[in-house]
């Protein structure tokens, strides 16, 4: 498990049950405290949402959450074959096929699947995030409009190497996303790839990553890459679909699971 950075705490502001601020605590291996200022990194409670920020840095005035009922995740999730990321993982089946994203991170591609019809089972290696993305399934799956999509979505926290080498399930579909966050010029994303960076983000190489799903040999494996940048490995894929400043790589595999 990836440790946090030690100037991490959570945040005790009575608006939670103690016990369940305790747990998160407990479970990321990092204090609880009483005010903002006795930590240079804070996760809190806002408006019921867990959020991640840098108390008292005016250069980092908001905050980092998961939220899948914002207007932008909305509009997205209401249609989402038009979306390239689903058209690259779609796949024929008489069944909800299962996704495997092995880099969830904020969870906005792999909510945007499970709004196509696939049962995906979500891997997030940094802890923190993982928190985050928990609490922002939560949420979604009380809401009207969200429940039925969070409802196909399981979380896991953990090295993505160690499912995808013992899969409980065998995957129609494995999505890598080594982008993680996205480019942007967003003033919002560039805030969120600022406070990712000040907590200790390692994650498993993805080159690694794309052989270790390779083995799998699911129906289809995508990856999502800038659209000028190389490929993880040297073997080309089937084929790519481009957009205007991403691609999605997709390798075809036998989609059958092979016994040595």
């Amino acid at each position: 498990m990836s440790a946090p950075s030690p100037s991490l705490a959570v945040l005790n502001d009575r608006s939670r049950p103690l016990a369940l601020l305790q747990n998160l605590a407990y479970a990321l291996g990092v204090p609880l405290v009483d005010t903002p200022q006795e930590a240079s990194l804070l996760l809190r409670f806002s408006l019921d949402r867990l959020e991640l920020c840098k108390p008292g840095d005016p250069t980092l005035p908001g905050a980092l959450r998961v939220d899948f009922s914002e207007t932008d995740a909305r509009r997205r999730n209401l249609h989402p074959g038009r979306e390239l990321v689903v058209q690259a993982a779609k796949v024929r089946s008489s069944r909800q096929p299962l996704l495997i994203d092995a880099t969830a991170g904020l969870g906005r591609d792999g909510f945007l699947l499970a709004a196509a019809g696939f049962r995906v089972q979500m891997i997030e290696y940094n802890p923190v995030v993982a928190a985050l993305l928990a609490d922002g399934l939560e949420r979604a799956g009380g809401l009207t409009g969200l429940a039925d999509t969070a409802a196909r979505i399981r979380l896991l926290q953990g090295n993505a190497l160690d499912y995808l080498a013992a899969p409980t399930e065998w995957p129609d579909v494995v999505y890598l996303d080594p982008m993680f966050p996205e480019r942007s010029k967003s003033a919002l994303v560039k805030q969120e790839l600022r406070l990712l960076q000040l907590i200790d983000n390692k994650n498993t190489d993805p080159t690694q990553l794309l052989r270790a799903a390779l083995n799998i040999h699911a129906r289809k494996v995508v990856v999502k890459r800038p659209l000028k940048g190389p490929c993880l490995v040297a073997a080309p894929p089937a084929y790519s679909l481009k957009g205007r400043a991403i691609r999605f790589d997709v390798y075809v595999g036998t989609g059958k699971r092979e016994v040595p």
